[in-house]
């Protein structure tokens, strides 16, 4: 399986901006935590770690923007296309007015597209 591995500059970024953003005021003080210790696992390269966390606020809360977000990057630098991908379009489906996601996902077709020219 051809991986490739983004600089993680690029993915602390994506990190960075998720945590910034202002969490909705109905999201649990344990929704939040999930997500940010899930974000300061990504930055060590714990990537199983941040998984894990997001996932677990998604359990909490299933329609959770950031969560799905981060799950999708997480997915991506594990080399879980196809899993990035459907979380990815989760994430757009929910707010396709947030640039962000937005961006995230049209990168990430792109580059799916070639990775899939690739494999080939």
């Amino acid at each position: 399986m051809l991986k490739i591995k983004y600089p993680a500059a690029t993915f602390l970024s994506i990190f960075i901006l998720s945590t910034s953003l202002s969490f909705a005021a109905d999201v649990s003080d344990e929704v939040k935590g999930q997500i940010k210790y899930g974000v300061r696992a990504a930055m060590e390269d714990h990537w199983d770690e941040a998984i894990y966390r997001w996932r677990k606020a998604l359990q909490l809360d299933p329609t959770n923007l950031m969560a799905h977000n981060n799950l999708a990057v997480a997915y991506e630098q594990m080399g879980e296309y196809e899993l990035a991908l459907e979380e990815y379009q989760v994430a757009y489906r929910l707010n396709s007015e947030n640039q962000n996601v937005k961006n995230n996902l049209d990168r990430f077709r792109d580059f799916y597209r070639k990775y899939q020219r690739q494999k080939q």
